[in-house]
């Protein structure tokens, strides 16, 4: 395809960045120290380097394909009837995971800000924002994300800094104490929380410069890495890892737990969880405008709008049915990870072995 490019390798970086970065960090530490303890944030560095190679097959997929879009890739190495298998899977897995981190940010929302407020209203009131910027193209989405970067991590690093008052270091230790089958375990839930990088897809056919993408790609999950470690080792220092384990979501009660004597900020908590509507809002479009953009390719709906709004009633039920945020965490443990499985490891793949076949074919042909 011809090179549309209006996207920069900032806005590439941002965009992994804040897709990636949402809700889960909230509840992260937690998973961490039930499953290995004081070891989560070596896992997380683990992690961290699987994801940055998904990343770097992602890249070669794109490339194979000659920069298309990704319905595109889909139709043209598996077919009309596969590649629309494929792009309902990969839709259901992005609207599912929308739809339980929408629950999620919603239950956050209602405990620390908005007590008295319906859930419904909540999901509602941000389904109608993010059906609004969905409205744009790809341009609008990047610029969105590069401001909102900025907006959401230049606060939350400033506050982090002052979370270190009161820890002790001790509490982090000791290390390398779990089984081999509990660091199986918790690597797999640390790469789950990797999420969302499949953004890629989207964005890497409207890149202005092709070349060092992949450097992009690697300060992108540093800097997430980074963050991941950094708020997983906090809370332990903080709390310790009995208490970690106990903490349904261990990053807002560490921020809560900040006091500075003569501050001008009074209560952390209601600053953070404004700047958090950002955190949940970034993933949100970002997979919703992916999802939506995949539905208008595989049915031929020509506008991204149409597509938007006719998922919107499925995201609201999904993320209405579970009865309390226990269901949604059991929900989202039983069918995010198969379905993470599909896009990180089988899609690429698939996608690779098609595409190599299809080019030995055509040399066949032109032998």
């Amino acid at each position: 395809m011809n090179n549309r490019g209006f996207v920069g390798k900032y806005g590439l970086f941002a965009t992994i960045v804040v897709s990636v970065i949402g809700v889960g960090v909230f509840s992260y530490p937690s998973r961490m120290a039930n499953e290995v303890g004081t070891d989560g944030w070596f896992v997380t560095i683990l992690a961290g380097i699987i994801c940055y190679f998904l990343l770097a097959l992602i890249y070669r997929v794109v490339t194979k394909n000659n920069y298309s879009t990704f319905y595109v890739m889909l139709e043209d190495n598996l077919g009309k009837f596969i590649g629309k298998v494929f792009a309902f899977i990969i839709s259901a897995y992005l609207i599912f995971s929308v739809a339980s981190g929408m629950r999620v940010f919603a239950e956050v929302l209602k405990m620390y800000l908005l007590e008295q407020t319906p859930t419904e209203f909540i999901l509602v009131v941000m389904i109608f924002t993010g059906l609004y910027l969905v409205r744009g193209e790809v341009s609008a989405l990047v610029k969105f994300n590069e401001i909102a970067f900025f907006a959401m991590f230049i606060p939350m690093i400033f506050i982090l800094i002052f979370a270190t008052r009161g820890g002790t270091i001790n509490n982090v230790l000791p290390l390398l104490q779990s089984s081999p089958k509990q660091y199986i375990k918790s690597l797999a839930t640390a790469t789950y929380a990797f999420g969302g990088f499949e953004i890629a897809y989207l964005v890497l056919p409207f890149m202005k410069e092709r070349e060092g993408l992949k450097k992009t790609f690697s300060k992108s999950i540093i800097f997430i890495t980074l963050f991941y470690a950094v708020v997983t080792i906090l809370c332990l220092m903080f709390f310790g890892k009995d208490h970690t384990k106990e903490l349904l979501w261990p990053t807002i009660t560490l921020i809560r737990a900040i006091v500075i004597p003569g501050a001008f900020i009074e209560r952390w908590e209601g600053l953070v969880m404004s700047l958090w509507v950002l955190f949940y809002f970034t993933t949100f479009v970002n997979m919703y405008y992916f999802s939506g953009d995949i539905v208008k390719e595989a049915f031929h709906l020509h506008d991204i709008k149409l597509s938007s709004l006719i998922m919107s009633p499925v995201i609201y039920i999904i993320a209405m049915y579970p009865q309390n945020i226990a269901e949604v965490y059991d929900a989202s443990g039983k069918l995010i990870p198969i379905l993470s499985i599909f896009s990180f490891f089988v899609l690429p793949l698939v996608l690779i072995f098609t595409n190599r076949y299809k080019g030995r074919g055509r040399k066949k042909n032109e032998a």
